[in-house]
């Protein structure tokens, strides 16, 4: 299963106020703005400049502080108004465009946040935090190549800003570097213990199949956060692939409680639910996260197989060939959709859909399947193909050998038959059909007191046809 993650990474990263001037470094008010943005008490800091200027409206150094004060206040677009205007009074400046672009960056205006960021590389090229941002600005682009050229350039500069590294980490994974980015992941905890780090650090070991330490990262980073919705949706998704699904189940129902809107979150959990075998819940939640927005081919295909192991067919079939319309390549579709032929009485369609999610990936059960709708068919030496490349991908597959035995009972090749039927017995011996098949070849082989004894047994087990056979053979 794919994870989807679409996130946006909260830093804090350090800036700096420009020096005091000498015109106003002895006004009260611009001094209390000064000590009070120092001890982050941001509002009060933000009034105190605005009173300054008041008096002083032209004062490029007490715009650009107040510009501070809103983006720590993330007041993103009042920041840009006063970094805007201290640049057009006080001239180019390369921190007043560098902080102009963190606030485009934060807004998601990337694109206006590179020709911020470039403004500033011009005035100052070894400006890491620019470099950095820039680099930050191009994943969110989705050009995670680009974005490694500015965020190299970056630490070769200064190896001690753990945004880099942060960011970094995520160009890796999207990149599929995954050894690179915990690498990177390591080097920004290094630098600085934050949740993020841990959240990326855990998505990376999740892909290197590291799921217990992918929980260790999770836990570490809801310790920090308890109200990161996407850490325990993380979480979730690490458990899932253990095969903990309750345990993924929990972890996306808090994800909800936190986001109740996240509709992949409705998606996983509603995949936990469907491989727990609780398939209203499942039902519930598939329907949540497409009401939500969820328009994804995955969605569906599980929708629709949920559908079909609740035999709620006609609504099964629908949302298959939805999910194949969205994506012809996804294979799980076909194999949902041939298993709903098949119980629909379609062979040809079943065989159809097993030929196109065998073309995308060869599975045991997708040629059994199609094994048996040859056989309904009566193309038994096709069906005897497909059992035989059921059995070589699973050796001890007993319905493909139980099945293989029924199809050479009725080639006649009575000897091939009852090894196949023996086999299946042995590894499952309370398959009925294997018993009523195999009864019936020991009648054939003048065994009469075996052929009542399986035909007996194939009668206890349920098989509908066992009764008539041990009348038909005198069975006492």
């Amino acid at each position: 299963m794919k994870k989807i993650i679409n996130l946006i990474t909260i830093l804090t990263f350090n800036l700096s106020l420009f020096s005091q001037s000498a015109q106003t470094s002895n006004d009260p008010l611009f001094i209390s703005g000064f000590e009070k943005y120092k001890q982050k008490l941001y509002k009060e800091s933000y009034q105190d400049y605005s009173n300054f200027l008041l008096k002083s409206p032209k004062d490029n150094v007490a715009l650009y502080n107040r510009g501070l004060c809103s983006y720590e206040l993330k007041n993103y677009k009042t920041a840009i108004n006063d970094f805007k205007e201290s640049i057009d009074i006080g001239g180019k400046s390369a921190d007043a465009f560098w902080m102009l672009g963190a606030c485009k960056y934060w807004l998601k205006e990337y694109k206006e946040a590179i020709v911020d960021f470039d403004f500033c590389l011009e005035i100052k090229p070894d400006h890491y935090k620019a470099l950095a941002f820039k680099g930050a600005a191009n994943n969110s682009l989705g050009n995670y190549e680009e974005a490694l050229k500015y965020l190299n350039a970056s630490s070769d500069i200064d190896k001690t800003y753990e945004p880099t590294f942060l960011f970094k980490t995520i160009s890796k994974y999207y990149l599929k570097d995954y050894k690179g980015s915990f690498e990177d992941s390591e080097k920004a905890l290094a630098l600085y213990d934050n949740y993020e780090t841990h959240f990326w650090k855990g998505l990376v070991l999740i892909c290197l199949k590291k799921y217990k330490e992918a929980l260790s990262e999770y836990d570490l980073a809801i310790q920090k956060n308890s109200k990161h919705s996407k850490a325990y949706y993380n979480r979730a998704l690490a458990y899932f692939d253990m095969g903990e699904y309750m345990k993924s189940i929990e972890d996306n129902t808090k994800c909800i409680e936190i986001e109740p809107s996240f509709s992949l979150a409705y998606y996983n959990r509603g995949l936990a639910y469907f491989y727990f075998g609780s398939y209203v819940k499942a039902e519930t939640d598939f329907n949540s996260a497409i009401a939500f927005g969820l328009n994804d081919y995955k969605v569906y295909c599980y929708r629709g197989a949920n559908y079909y192991l609740q035999k709620k067919d006609e609504l099964a079939l629908p949302d298959l060939n939805k999910s194949i319309e969205l994506n012809k390549d996804y294979e799980t579709s076909y194999y949902y959709r041939a298993f709903l032929k098949y119980a629909n009485k379609d062979d040809k369609g079943c065989i159809e859909d097993c030929n196109k999610s065998l073309a995308l990936e060869k599975k045991h059960d997708v040629y059994y399947t199609r094994g048996i709708a040859k056989y309904g068919l009566q193309d038994f030496n096709g069906a005897i193909e497909d059992f035989n490349e059921a059995i070589k991908l699973k050796s001890n597959y007993s319905l493909a050998l139980l099945e293989r035995g029924v199809t050479y009972f009725m080639l006649e090749k009575d000897d091939m038959a009852m090894d196949d039927l023996n086999n299946a017995i042995k590894i499952r011996n309370n398959n009925a059909r294997a018993y009523y098949y195999r009864g019936k070849l020991k009648k054939i082989k003048n065994d009469t007191a075996g052929a009542c004894t399986d035909l007996k047994t194939a009668q206890k087990l349920g098989y509908p046809w066992a009764t008539e056979e041990i009348i038909k053979n005198g069975c006492k």
